[in-house]
């Protein structure tokens, strides 16, 4: 019998593997394969692969144990048996277990293992893609200098798409890697971390970009946008102003031209807004010009309308105050017109009636008919030259009716006193005594006086009608002079008008002296009546009454009506002449307070109490406005109800008042435009000077960067890098020429917010950045031109050694071609 199929020698054998299992599993549960996941996976793969072997060993030596069972049985006792069924059963445990530590373990090592390599794997990819956008990034940023809109727009949209999937991938990355680094060990842990950390500062830094350029984008769309809306609108201005300048003028039509004027007026009045438009539009279109937005194409397009619509912004401007000088012109004009059809009319009408009148009374030699033919000379260019003109004015368009009446009276009354001149000079003149021809006389056209002559027969019939008839001649005469005096009066002169209620009233009293004369003319008929009984007498003598009667009355009512009126007229103008003082009053009020307005300061505090004083002084404006409209008011009345009486003063007065008020009123509307301009300047002055010191700090930069690239011993010998520079000052000098007129604007702004800080600490404060602000600004262009001058210099000696080397080389040519034409030395 074999000594391995002896009971006591197998149980050994089982022993001794129970014991190797047993040292095999404190192995396998060992700090080596039980510590972090991630930390020596090397020596863990080692060991495993070492352990599987073992265990390979292990179960080729349980097989043989199993196969020995039956043989060793047969020959142990009982006992013997029982233990090795004992063992047995050990070794079966044991060996399972430690196969399922075994499998448990390599099991967790490939999963940390697959895990890793999927992470390091995932990391890669995402690394890749990271590169892959940021080449994106840069391309667009490279392409702004000649960008398609859509085309940005498609890629920003593709990146935001990619970053969304990716969103996925970095959160797991971060996930799966903070596991990973938990169970790595430090040094590979850090590794790790840090790979992680560039990986997300890489992909914040991407999404940071992204919404920088979408914003930017976004921004700049806005802002296109907004501009060509702020465009059109400012377009439809200067449309509806051309609209304005272009409507025609109709020089005999007021109402037209002051509807125009108001037009003119109120277009003019939105200039200085619309100035300060275009001004912000050229501003964003310059911007606009210099985006990486716009296609050539339209940054042509553009730069062409805003040249248009600054060259019609000129014109306009230039228009419209034109258009407004002409209206006004032509308003004075035709107001001249009409007032010279008045007076000319008022000084025309009373000449015809008494022409006319003349003409009626068979006396001729009672006037004098060649003062008046002289007078009627004198004013005939007057008379001719306003019809011309009223020809001339109303040739396109008829005159208003009222105005067309007058000129059609006028010229019928012209005519008929020309007419009337030669008939009278025609008539056999009597040796009765001429009565000189008053200028301001009016006569009724109603009254018709006409002396009928006695027949002879009747006088020797009756010879008492001789007495009659002369007594009846003298009270006619007397009337007829009383009928040819009317006075015109002066409006608003009160005296004048007291002086003619008195002449008025005189005129009266000598009527009523001369009543029993005209009782005694008509006793005198009714007795020579009763004792004729001539038909014709008493028919002459019946009409001849009923004539002077008609006469009398006719001149007793005129007196008293105008009389009447002198009166009105005297509460009238005196009503308006105290409004006018009142009103006069109020306007030296307000022109010396528009007198001792102050210099517009330049301070918050004083710019606040000016405007505060111009608003209570405006507000006192609108209550003083009343005693105007009074004025007003009072004027035209008396225009109305005594246009045929001089109301030259009235005019002149109203409207020395009423231009007054409008200059006033100008003059506040003015200075209020200059508070809201100089707080506009001074909240708009510090933040214009933060950002052209900025901008002055980046250009002192690029100079030095220059200056110090220009200086370099070896410049010369880089003709692309001289070229270089001077592109890159040619961009830094035109930064310089655009912010010049900033400069200068700055300059002058600060100076006038200097005055008024004058002797405080602001205006030292001040005083000192300006001064800062001019020293940089000058030692900044004399950077700039010595700079310019270097790379002249360069530029110069590359041009001379360009021409140096081109000689040199025509020099050689020349020289090869006289060898080849030369023989050979000693033949050939």
């Amino acid at each position: 019998m074999e000594t391995s199929y002896v009971p006591s020698a197998y149980l050994t054998e089982i022993q001794q593997l129970l014991q190797a299992l047993s040292t095999l599993e404190d192995f396998l549960i060992s700090s080596t394969l039980q510590g972090k996941d991630y930390e020596n996976l090397v020596r863990k793969e080692d060991d495993l692969k070492k352990i599987k072997d073992t265990i390979e060993r292990y179960s080729n030596q349980i097989e043989i144990i199993q196969n020995k069972k039956p043989a060793v049985l047969k020959s142990a006792t009982h006992g013997e048996s029982m233990k090795i069924e004992e063992k047995l059963t050990q070794l079966t445990s044991q060996w399972e277990k430690v196969n399922k530590i075994h499998w448990d373990q390599q099991a967790k090592f490939d999963k940390s293992l697959e895990k890793l390599r999927n992470f390091h794997h995932d990391m890669k990819n995402f690394n890749l893609w990271l590169t892959e956008i940021e080449q994106t990034l840069a391309k667009i940023r490279v392409e702004t200098g000649d960008p398609n809109v859509s085309k940005s727009k498609q890629y920003i949209q593709d990146l935001q798409n990619d970053i969304e999937r990716q969103q996925a991938v970095i959160r797991n990355l971060n996930i799966d890697g903070d596991k990973i680094i938990q169970q790595s060990p430090a040094t590979d842990a850090s590794i790790l971390r840090e790979q992680l950390d560039g990986l997300n500062f890489r992909w914040k830094e991407i999404c940071r970009q992204l919404a920088e350029r979408k914003k930017r984008f976004d921004e700049e769309q806005h802002f296109l946008a907004e501009l060509q809306h702020n465009f059109n609108k400012f377009v439809l201005w200067l449309n509806e102003a051309s609209t304005v300048v272009s409507i025609p003028d109709e020089s005999g039509n007021e109402y037209q031209l002051k509807a125009t004027l108001q037009k003119v007026k109120l277009t003019m009045e939105e200039l200085p807004s619309h100035k300060g438009i275009l001004n912000q539009l050229n501003e964003a279109g310059g911007k606009a010009l210099s985006s990486a937005s716009l296609t050539p194409e339209a940054k042509h397009n553009l730069d062409s309308r805003l040249k248009e619509a600054n060259h019609r912004w000129i014109k306009v401007s230039k228009d419209l105050p034109e258009k407004e000088k002409e209206i006004e012109y032509m308003l004075n004009n035709l107001n001249q017109f009409e007032q010279q059809l008045t007076q000319l009319r008022l000084w025309l009408t009373p000449i015809k009636d008494q022409l006319v009148l003349y003409n009626q009374v068979d006396q001729p030699g009672t006037f004098d008919i060649k003062g008046i033919e002289a007078t009627v000379k004198c004013k005939q260019p007057d008379v001719e030259g306003i019809l011309s003109k009223g020809r001339h004015l109303y040739k396109e368009k008829p005159a208003t009716q009222p105005v067309m009446k007058k000129l059609e009276d006028l010229n019928t009354d012209w005519k008929t006193v020309n007419h009337l001149i030669q008939a009278l000079k025609e008539k056999p003149r009597s040796a009765v005594p001429a009565e000189s021809f008053g200028a301001e006389t009016l006569v009724s056209k109603e009254t018709t006086i006409s002396k009928q002559e006695m027949p002879s027969s009747l006088l020797l019939e009756i010879p008492a009608l001789a007495d009659f008839n002369k007594a009846w001649a003298d009270l006619n005469g007397w009337l007829l002079g009383r009928v040819i005096q009317f006075h015109i009066v002066t409006i608003g002169d009160l005296d004048e008008i007291n002086d003619m209620v008195i002449k008025q009233k005189a005129t009266l009293q000598d009527l009523e002296q001369r009543r029993p004369q005209l009782e005694e003319l008509i006793t005198t008929a009714q007795n020579l009546k009763n004792k004729t009984s001539n038909q014709e007498a008493r028919t002459i003598i019946t009409d001849q009454i009923e004539k002077i009667q008609n006469q009398w009355d006719e001149v007793q009512g005129q007196i008293q009506n105008r009389r009447q009126q002198l009166h009105e007229m005297l509460k009238d103008s005196t009503q308006w002449l105290e409004a006018k003082q009142e009103a006069e009053q109020i306007l030296e009020c307000a022109k010396m307070k528009v007198g001792t307005w102050k210099e517009i300061s330049y301070t918050v505090e004083e710019l606040k109490k000016q405007n505060a004083e111009l608003k209570q002084f405006a507000k006192e404006l609108r209550q003083w406005h009343i005693n105007v409209d009074v004025v007003n008011d009072l004027a035209l009345k008396l225009l109305r109800d005594y246009s045929t009486d001089d109301t030259r003063k009235v005019q002149i007065m109203t409207n020395n008042i009423n231009d007054a008020w409008s200059t006033i009123n100008n003059s506040v509307g003015e200075r209020e435009a200059s508070l809201e301009a100089a707080l506009r300047l001074l909240q708009e002055f510090y933040l214009d000077l933060e950002q052209f010191l900025a901008w002055l700090t980046e250009a002192e930069t690029t100079a030095n960067i220059l200056q110090d690239a220009t200086c370099k011993e070896r410049i010369v010998e880089d003709a692309q890098g001289v070229q270089e520079l001077m592109r890159q000052w040619q961009e830094l000098q035109k930064e310089i020429e655009t912010h010049t007129d900033i400069f200068h604007s700055l300059d002058e702004n600060g100076q006038k917010i200097l005055r008024s800080l004058e002797g405080s600490d602001d205006g030292a404060l001040l005083q000192r950045r300006l001064d800062n602000m001019n020293f940089r600004w000058s030692e900044l262009r004399k950077k700039s031109l010595n700079i310019r001058s270097h790379l002249e210099a360069s530029s110069d000696q590359w041009r001379r050694l360009h021409l140096s080397l081109q000689e040199l080389l025509a020099w050689l040519q020349l020289k090869e071609d006289e060898l080849k034409q030369q023989a050979p030395i000693g033949g050939d």
